[in-house]
């Protein structure tokens, strides 16, 4: 009998998801769709693929099917939208702030930390963590940044001349940068910790991969953990997790040896030393952990591991891909040169904050690069209620909501002649022209990325350090590029030169 009632409760419950979804689906009977269509899979043969098939799928979808277009995999919904008037919708108000189901193959790694949460604990930890990205404390970072770029010319002194790939070391002084910084924690040159860590984040992130375009896999739940997947996935987590549980250790052992210490810091720490106003975000949540237990010790780590990934990954690859298009524009890099030379005042010294505020056109050539190659390339979200888009057509509550940042940005309507290198697209008066959702590098609206600021200052202090004594040159070219649709955006390497300047 308990049997009987069982499989009838599962056949109405399955019976209810069904006739809600054909009733989403009706909703949306508006928008496009690609007619090769699975009657179980849906159009999940266009997303079971290699990364660099998956971006040029999409690409042919995005083409097709402007300015937005409905997906289904297996029994999801996703509309996809390219217009800046439909992103407006959907990332400048309070709705629809509920991550989608992407964003759950990053659940057991980031857990439920900023990037991940939401309501009210996502309003109270992004209240907490906003005054560790005031820009009082961003200009405490410069001697950071500089030093970090010293380190990472000699390593390309080394080099000189010699093809090489530049991702590995990007990502390495990236990483250093995030911890030295947003962490408070003194790195070590060659620290054999830092390269698992790289390579368990490499590791992870192809397991990630293959769960995207494996989306059945989500139905394992608990079981999946068995699986040859879960296995590697459960190694990977245990060096990540490890790493940064070690730092955030570490410091708690020194704030309470300081405690009387307003910064929580050791005092021959050279940037942060106890005349410091502000304290770095992990002195912020350890302190807000001290003080009321605003945070416990599980969110201390999942706001650790949030920042220290999306804080190196993302920037190594701005910084890849920034370093290349300035390679294969010499002109533009000699004005790059001799703005610096200015700025400084041919002076031989590391820049301010004040100096990098200065350095026009490095910023225009770093926004350009990131419209053709934003290191989030989408956003996604799930409808909080049935939204009507410019079009007229319906987004029905429920359905997941794609914004492809990657294409959105190279809309020839909005950017003529797109797949240009052209750092004048960013001067005040061809800004002023531009739908405000049409340029999404650091996402938008509420949820935009509470870091933008301290990234572009540590993009620009890097790349002027490098430039001011390296001339770049150009191997891989744009069209060397296999672009590929993973957790960050991705590529089969970019390879340059650096000459010693005289």
């Amino acid at each position: 009998m308990w049997l009987l009632l069982i499989g009838i409760v599962a056949v109405l419950y399955c019976l209810q998801r069904f006739l809600n979804f054909k009733w989403q689906e009706y909703k949306m009977r508006g928008l496009k769709r690609p007619e090769d269509e699975s009657f179980i899979f849906g159009h999940s043969s266009y997303f079971r693929q290699p990364p660099a098939i998956l971006y040029k799928n999409i690409k042919k979808l995005t083409e097709d099917f402007y300015p937005h277009f409905l997906v289904r995999i297996i029994n999801v919904n996703a509309v996809f939208v390219l217009a800046p008037e439909d992103c407006e919708i959907f990332l400048s108000t309070p709705k629809h702030t509920t991550k989608s189901l992407l964003y759950l193959i990053f659940g057991r790694w980031l857990q439920d930390g900023l990037l991940l949460s939401e309501g009210e604990k996502w309003q109270q930890r992004r209240k907490l963590l906003t005054p560790a990205f005031h820009f009082n404390i961003l200009r405490e970072f410069i001697c950071v940044f500089n030093e970090k770029s010293d380190e990472l010319s000699k390593k390309l002194s080394e080099t000189a001349g010699k093809e090489i790939d530049v991702m590995p070391l990007f990502h390495e002084c990236s990483l250093q940068m995030i911890i030295e910084t947003a962490m408070g924690y003194k790195t070590k040159t060659n620290d054999n910790a830092m390269k698992k860590y790289l390579k368990a984040v490499e590791g992870l992130e192809k397991v990630i991969n293959l769960f995207i375009v494996r989306p059945w896999l989500r139905y394992f739940g608990v079981f999946y953990q068995f699986t040859s997947y879960g296995k590697e996935e459960g190694r990977h987590l245990n060096v990540l997790h490890n790493f940064t549980k070690t730092i955030i250790k570490e410091k708690m052992e020194i704030s309470e040896d300081h405690s009387s210490e307003s910064s929580g810091i050791e005092k021959d720490d050279i940037y942060f030393g106890k005349k410091r106003r502000r304290m770095a975000m992990l002195d912020i949540l350890l302190e807000a952990h001290r003080n009321g237990n605003q945070i416990d010790f599980n969110g201390i780590c999942e706001e650790v591991d949030t920042f220290t990934f999306e804080g190196h990954d993302t920037i190594s690859t701005a910084l890849s891909f920034c370093a290349m298009n300035i390679a294969n524009h010499p002109e533009l890099q000699n004005q790059i040169v001799e703005e610096i030379n200015s700025v400084l005042e041919g002076e031989d010294r590391h820049p301010t904050y004040e100096d990098l505020q200065k350095m026009d056109l490095l910023e225009r050539c770093i926004k350009e690069s990131l419209r053709l190659y934003p290191s989030v390339h989408l956003i996604s979200r799930k409808a909080d209620e049935d939204t009507t888009l410019h079009s007229g057509c319906v987004v029905a509550k429920g359905a997941m909501v794609v914004i492809s940042i990657q294409f959105v940005h190279r809309n020839p309507e909005i950017y003529p002649d797109p797949e240009k290198f052209d750092p004048d697209r960013f001067l005040p008066e061809n800004c002023l022209r531009r739908h405000p959702f049409a340029y999404l590098p650091f996402s938008a609206g509420p949820r935009n990325c509470i870091g933008q600021r301290f990234a572009m200052m540590e993009l620009k202090a890097v790349l002027s350090g490098i430039i001011r004594r390296f001339q770049l040159v150009a191997v891989s070219t744009p069209d060397d590029l296999e672009i590929k649709l993973e957790t960050i955006l991705r590529t089969n390497g970019i390879k340059m030169k650096f000459i010693p300047r005289v």
